[in-house]
């Protein structure tokens, strides 16, 4: 029962894990076509992951904070992927990760039959990552992991998104796994502060995303990666989302430079 309340809470984390993003309407149903045919064409889809914190207390474990990631790098059989600071930044958690191969099985709550939470094997078959790289420049983590698959990796674009310029974001938004969404940046770089308790220099866009977007891939029509979306806005009453953030390569690139690899 006690690992059920657990998992309960971490459905409610997970509602709350991208700050400013609700929503609904919109940007929700626009689509790209020739983006969408030229993303199916470039076999990235696999490039994109989803990342949970495991951490161990008292000897229960639990799954919470679902966030996602891209693949940027494969070297000596690890995948190396970017994904926001504060999806990863937990000192006591450990990121795991799952791939569009993952089956994500889920099991009823005992009483509570119209709830579902991922089953204990779903968890089980994620693959244990390391954290290498925390940014204090911006929210940016670099994590990397071995798995069996052969998954892709996406290229950094050699220049940012401009304004009115269409891109498309991949992320894992309300366990609505790898979604895609379509929309343009609306914005130059702006400074928001502190995001999720981390610095953002970063641009607003319309494509839309929800909680367990964070560190999603943005991608522009060349289908390079132009940014990975950290959060984003919505109105008042929490009903209408009103525009996503995206940290720009520019400043992914900066941040990269700063880690010694």
């Amino acid at each position: 029962m006690k690992q059920t309340i657990r998992k309960i809470l971490s459905l409610i984390s997970l509602s709350a894990a991208l700050a400013g993003c609700s929503g609904s309407t919109g940007s929700r149903d626009t689509v790209h076509e020739d983006m969408k045919a030229a993303f199916e064409q470039s076999g990235l889809l696999s490039a994109n992951i989803g990342i949970f914190s495991r951490t161990e207390e008292e000897g229960s474990v639990t799954y919470k904070n679902c966030g996602s990631g891209v693949i940027i790098e494969k070297k000596d059989g690890m995948y190396y992927a970017l994904t926001p600071a504060h999806v990863v930044g937990a000192e006591n958690a450990q990121p795991v990760v799952f791939t569009v191969n993952t089956e994500m099985k889920t099991e009823s709550i005992p009483g509570m039959s119209n709830m579902t939470v991922l089953s204990r094997s779903a968890y089980e078959t994620m693959y244990p990552a390391e954290k290498v790289f925390i940014s204090t420049r911006d929210d940016v983590a670099v994590i990397r992991f071995a798995c069996d698959e052969e998954l892709a990796a996406v290229s950094l674009a050699d220049a940012d998104p401009q304004k009115d310029d269409r891109i498309m974001c991949i992320g894992n938004p309300q366990e609505e796994w790898f979604a895609v969404s379509y929309g343009k940046v609306t914005s130059g770089i702006e400074q928001f502060g502190e995001l999720q308790g981390y610095p953002s220099n970063a641009m607003k866009h319309t494509a839309y995303i929800h909680s367990g977007s964070s560190g999603g891939s943005a991608l522009n029509e060349q289908m390079q990666l132009c940014g990975i979306t950290p959060g984003g806005s919505y109105s008042p009453d929490g009903k209408d989302f009103r525009y996503g953030v995206l940290i720009p390569v520019s400043e992914i690139r900066l941040c990269l430079e700063d880690w010694n690899r």
